[in-house]
C-alpha cells in the first residue's frame, strides 16, 4: 500500500479542497492508503490511467501528484466564477426542480471551520420546503441540513477542529448565545435561530444549504465525526437520527439493554 505524504495539511485543504476531501474519504495522509481503495475512487472521482501510473512501484506518493490525478472538472461547471465561490443545487420556484446555482459563502471568519461536503441526506424538510408546502420559499433555496465532510481550512481561533478531520452540520448554522436557551445548551430553542437553508445569516445573506460543495459554518455548530463512522450513514443522523435519538436521551431510556418502539414522530424525515 503506498504512502500520500503530504507537507502541510493546511495548504492542501486551501490548494485542493476537493481532492484533500477525497483522500481523507479513501484513508488519510501521511499513512499507508490501499491500493483498490484509490483505484475505486479513481474510477468515479479521477483519472485512472493516471492514477495507475503514480501506484507503479512507489512506496509514497506526493500529495500534489495525487491531486492532479484525481482533479476531474464537475459535470455541473466550475465551482469559482465571477457568481460565487460555491456550487449548489437549487430550488428556484415552487416547481421543487433542482438546478446548478452559484452562490458565495462567507470569508473564513476566527471561529469559522470550511467543510468540503462529502455527503448530504435528503430530509423530506427538503421537499417541503423547496415546494412551499410550508408557506412562501425564500427563492432560490439550496437545501439540505444533514452534512458532512472534511475539514480544509480552520479560523485563527478555531480549537475544535484541523484540515483533515471529518465534520457534520445539521439543522442551524447561527444562534444568539446569550439567551437562557443558549446557556443551557439547547441552542435548538434559540428565539435568533438560523437555520441552516431558507433563512438568513445575520450579516443579511440567504442561508444555503448543503446540496452544494462546501459550507463555511462557526465551529460551535460543528460536529465530530468518528474515524470508525460511515460519511453516507452519518448524514441522517444529523436530523431524522438525533430527532428520535433526542428523547431517549433526555428521558434516560439510553441505557443498554433497554427495549425501545418508536411509534410515531414529529420528524417529516
Amino acid at each position: 500500500m503506498p504512502r500520500v505524504a503530504l507537507k502541510s495539511a493546511a495548504d492542501a485543504g486551501r490548494t485542493f479542497p476537493r481532492e484533500f476531501a477525497l483522500l481523507h474519504q479513501l484513508g488519510g495522509s501521511n499513512k499507508d492508503v490501499d491500493t483498490q481503495a484509490l483505484l475505486k475512487g479513481a474510477d468515479v472521482y479521477g483519472d485512472p490511467a493516471a492514477v495507475k501510473g503514480l501506484l507503479g512501484g512507489q512506496d509514497a506518493i506526493e500529495f500534489e501528484q495525487l491531486a492532479k490525478a484525481f482533479a476531474k472538472p464537475s459535470q455541473s461547471g466550475s465551482v469559482e466564477g465571477p457568481d460565487g465561490n460555491c456550487l449548489g443545487w437549487a430550488a428556484r420556484d415552487s416547481s421543487g426542480t433542482l438546478a446548478p446555482y452559484k452562490f458565495s459563502r462567507r470569508q473564513l471568519q476566527p471561529n469559522d471551520v470550511m467543510i468540503k461536503i462529502t455527503h448530504a441526506g435528503m430530509c423530506h424538510s427538503d421537499l417541503h420546503t423547496i415546494k412551499g408546502d410550508w408557506g412562501p420559499a425564500k427563492y432560490p433555496v439550496v437545501p439540505g441540513h444533514e452534512i458532512v465532510g472534511i475539514v480544509t481550512d480552520v479560523g485563527s481561533g478555531v480549537t475544535k477542529f484541523k484540515p483533515g478531520d471529518r465534520a457534520g452540520v445539521g439543522v442551524f448554522v447561527q444562534t444568539c448565545r446569550e439567551c437562557g436557551m443558549c446557556k443551557q445548551g439547547e441552542d435548538i430553542f434559540c428565539p435568533k435561530i438560523v437555520y441552516t437553508y431558507n433563512s438568513t445569516l445575520y450579516d443579511g445573506t440567504p442561508a444555503q444549504g448543503g446540496y452544494s460543495t462546501h459550507v463555511v459554518v462557526d465551529e460551535t455548530h460543528s460536529f465530530t465525526i468518528p474515524t470508525n463512522l460511515d460519511l453516507a450513514g452519518v448524514a441522517p443522523l444529523l436530523c431524522a437520527g438525533i430527532t428520535t435519538f433526542s428523547p431517549y436521551k433526555d428521558h434516560g431510556l439510553d441505557k443498554p439493554g433497554l427495549k425501545i418502539g418508536v411509534v410515531s414522530t414529529a420528524s417529516s424525515s
